[in-house]
């Protein structure tokens, strides 16, 4: 059974021999690139790959993705206090969403780990605690 290479390591790849190169350089990798995956015919495996290639990049930077998840969006004060606490293990990437649903608070997601200060949450805790 022949070997079955997986986006991931199309990315590790795509990762390591453009790492090093400038700008007008990685343009004409990438080219190649693409049609080694033409070749290979593995072009449909290349929105798989560029989430990888983007996830390994940061990895290899030591950038840490951060997602906000707020009720309404957060001012910039609190944004810039809330990076520069994170930004003191990692260099982090902070993605804002709103979820009205919320009701106040946020949730924070670091990797694996979730902190939910939501008020929902909040309440969802005290109604438990009231049955």
């Amino acid at each position: 059974m022949p070997n079955k290479i997986i986006p991931k390591q199309y990315a590790v790849l795509l990762y390591e021999i453009t790492k090093d190169l400038r700008k007008t350089e990685i343009k004409e990798k990438i080219s190649k690139f693409v049609g080694f995956l033409v070749k290979n015919n593995h072009l449909s495996l290349v929105d798989k790959i560029i989430g990888e290639f983007k996830t390994y990049t940061k990895k290899q930077e030591g950038v840490q993705e951060v997602e906000l998840v707020s009720a309404r969006p957060i001012g910039i004060k609190i944004r810039q206090r809330l990076i520069n606490i994170l930004n003191r293990e990692n260099k982090i990437e902070l993605k804002e969403k709103i979820d009205p649903g919320l009701l106040g608070g946020m949730v924070i997601k670091i990797g694996d780990t979730m902190i939910d200060g939501s008020i929902r949450r909040r309440l969802s805790i005290l109604s438990d605690k009231l049955k």
